[in-house]
């Protein structure tokens, strides 16, 4: 399995400080053979136009390239909407927006398509052209996604169950297949404490890479903090007319504060290491394979026997 490193944390914690109302939309590669410089500006102007369009944010690219990396999906190649369905919901993508460039003559033929991930069901798509080469393909991009978004419908949200304060129970998470981020660990879309992880590895031989991966940082964290405070000193020796003195704690300092961040750029690697042997494992636990499908309750992930 390619190395998983998603991080989940870069974008869906950070979507949802924003008002509950934002709808998270999956942004992906237009589809069609087209020069890629083409596609990127037809993918960057939807993108803007989403944006700047209320009630509504962009996943981040980066997170959407690492999850269909990891998927074994290429962005450009997402052509069928079960596959668009099944990606939207591992990135917690409220809708996904799907685009396809034909090239027929002097033309260029933009289909946009936007599918609510929740039901799978297409809410909107339009199509519109322009001649190629020409500098109004940005406009004419741009009004077809504002009409698309003009009067589209709320997609549906997941019901939540809501737990009595009287009694709150806490809920492991099971096993499953772990995405790294530095060193942050998410799973299905949640980002998970260190002790869940620890729950989920701890009968495998990744909770001690992780582990150190852990001790790692927060050693590196103990030795910026102090190798900062010699700095400061020896700056207030050097006001005093201690030049000497001064000169060591800058020294002295600089390099704990080097070798701290050393240390916390190479707990990432353990940290990713660790969720690396990890998802192994669980390919080749008890001769299951663990892949993406069709369960009884929709698109999930699957254990093959």
């Amino acid at each position: 399995m390619k190395k998983v490193v998603i991080s989940l944390a870069i974008a869906l914690l950070s979507f949802s400080a924003m008002a509950q109302d934002d709808q998270k939309v999956a942004v992906f590669d237009p589809s069609g053979s087209v020069d890629n410089s083409v596609k990127e500006i037809v993918r960057e102007v939807i993108s803007s136009v989403i944006v700047n369009t209320g009630g509504y944010s962009v996943l981040e690219r980066q997170l959407i390239d690492r999850v269909l990396a990891e998927s074994r999906f290429q962005a450009g190649g997402l052509v069928d909407d079960a596959q668009v369905v099944e990606m939207g919901k591992l990135m917690g993508a409220n809708l996904a927006f799907v685009t396809s460039i034909t090239a027929m003559g002097s033309n260029f033929f933009i289909s946009g398509k936007l599918i609510d991930v929740q039901t799978a069901r297409i809410e909107r798509q339009r199509t519109t052209q322009t001649q190629r080469g020409q500098n109004d393909m940005i406009d004419v991009v741009q009004k077809l996604v504002r009409e698309m978004f003009a009067d589209a419908p709320r997609p549906a949200q997941p019901t939540r169950q809501q737990s009595s304060p009287a009694r709150e129970t806490t809920v492991l998470p099971v096993a499953g297949i772990l995405i790294a981020d530095g060193r942050n660990v998410h799973q299905y879309s949640k980002k998970l404490t260190q002790h869940e992880v620890r729950h989920l590895m701890v009968n495998t031989d990744a909770i001690r890479i992780y582990n150190n991966g852990i001790s790692r940082n927060r050693n590196g964290n103990i030795i910026i903090y102090s190798g900062l405070g010699l700095a400061v000193v020896g700056g207030m020796l050097t006001a005093a007319n201690e030049q000497e003195y001064g000169r060591y704690g800058f020294i002295v300092g600089g390099a704990m504060i080097t070798t701290g961040i050393i240390m916390k750029s190479s707990s990432k690697k353990l940290v990713s290491q660790s969720v690396d042997m990890y998802n192994r494992g669980l390919e080749k636990s008890a001769g299951m394979e663990l892949d993406f499908g069709i369960t009884g309750n929709g698109v999930g992930l699957v254990l093959r026997f």
